[in-house]
């Protein structure tokens, strides 16, 4: 029997992290255990109702015969249905790049070789890296579920054309100078002194509220994240929660006049 952080009984399988997090965990028929959270209690409860009732019922059960694009739905649906959409829209882009080559092939076909091929053909190393990461994950699930018994994508080469990697550029003191008079006056100054001065990411600065801001310790507290992205074709604006929780900036005396 699990418990909440003031000790009281959840039930079986339930249980709350130390960040307040509900969590509720199961063992499905495939012998691989999963892990339900949500902020609310009624609602991890809920979603534990329905992903046993799915497990009981076999509706999620998979053929021996799938292949690669149908597994990829399967994952998606199943291992991936509580990421951010923006997250899903990602997967789906990485793993688009493959798709023509590899999607139509039966999971019992994949070998390294055509693996291979198909990720040799991808422009860049990065472009490789991420849809190898893709295809990794899919096929550990696919292992897990008895469909596979190895995952041949662990041993897929991404570094095809030894790319240098770039030296990032940085506005020296002089250019900053220049570039905040050239600003000066525009919509967007105040934004850029709060941005050079705090090294925020334009989505961070795009998702800052006051409630972030302490002015009476000149600090700011990274919190949210605003993403644009695609969504059902149309591009749409979307608030969240910075992935690796928030951090404490300190605020300079331009940072808190700009603000």
């Amino acid at each position: 029997m699990g418990k909440s952080l003031k000790g009281k009984e959840l039930g079986r399988g339930l249980s709350q992290r130390k960040d307040g997090l509900y969590q509720a965990r199961f063992v499905n028929r495939f012998g691989v255990r999963q892990t339900i959270y949500d902020p609310r209690l009624s609602e991890v409860r809920k979603k534990l109702r329905e992903e046993q009732c799915r497990d009981e019922k076999e509706i999620n059960v998979v053929d021996a015969k799938i292949t690669l694009n149908e597994w990829y739905t399967t994952w998606m649906t199943t291992c991936k249905c509580n990421c951010r959409d923006s997250a899903k829209r990602t997967y789906e882009t990485y793993y688009n790049r493959i798709k023509a080559d590899l999607g139509w092939r039966k999971l019992s076909a994949l070998n390294l070789i055509n693996i291979q091929t198909a990720i040799n053909k991808l422009p860049t190393d990065a472009a490789r890296k991420d849809s190898k990461r893709v295809l990794v994950d899919m096929l550990d699930k696919a292992v897990d579920s008895d469909l596979l018994i190895k995952n041949v994508a662990k041993q897929v080469n991404t570094v095809v054309s030894k790319e240098e990697s770039k030296e990032r550029r940085v506005l020296t003191i002089p250019e900053t100078e220049l570039f905040l008079n050239q600003a000066d006056g525009t919509f967007y100054y105040n934004m850029y002194v709060v941005a050079l001065e705090t090294g925020m990411r334009i989505g961070e600065l795009c998702g800052l509220m006051w409630s972030d801001i302490d002015f009476s310790n000149n600090a700011l507290y990274v919190k949210h994240n605003l993403c644009y992205y695609s969504k059902k074709g149309k591009y749409v604006f979307e608030m969240h929660d910075t992935k690796s929780g928030f951090r404490i900036i300190p605020l300079t005396q331009n940072a808190v006049k700009a603000l």
